[in-house]
């Protein structure tokens, strides 16, 4: 949106065989317009092709043992602990199913995790 331009699909359309354009014209490719967020659209008298953007989770992965994406519980008593041994000692990290439950091992605070992201 802001500080990129969106070209759209880098492919070229691909007329039909008898497409009366390209037969006018062969250097004629039509452009690629966007229809809604991520869904580009071109046509010609030949047809119409519609490509969609792969989406993309943007959000960081919050891991609790790593102190640059760690986001503890409010409560913990060791919410602004940035040593990574020191958290590795104390949290006790158990995955489940689309999240992690975390617990801190000196204050028995425990919390979620959402797993989302690519690591």
């Amino acid at each position: 949106m802001f500080g990129s331009k969106k070209k759209g699909p880098t492919r070229e359309f691909t007329h039909a065989p008898d497409c009366p354009i390209v037969r006018a014209d062969p250097s004629y490719v039509p452009p690629w317009q966007e229809l809604e967020t991520g869904v580009w659209s071109a046509t010609c008298v030949c047809g119409r092709e519609v490509e969609r953007e792969a989406s993309a989770d943007h959000r960081v992965r919050l891991d609790p043992l790593d102190p640059a994406t760690a986001r503890h519980g409010a409560v913990c008593d060791h919410r602004d602990t940035t040593d990574p041994a020191l958290l590795r000692a104390i949290l006790r990290v158990t995955p489940g199913d689309g999240y992690t439950w975390v617990q801190c091992g000196t204050c028995d605070y425990g919390w979620q995790v959402p797993d989302y992201g690519a690591d």
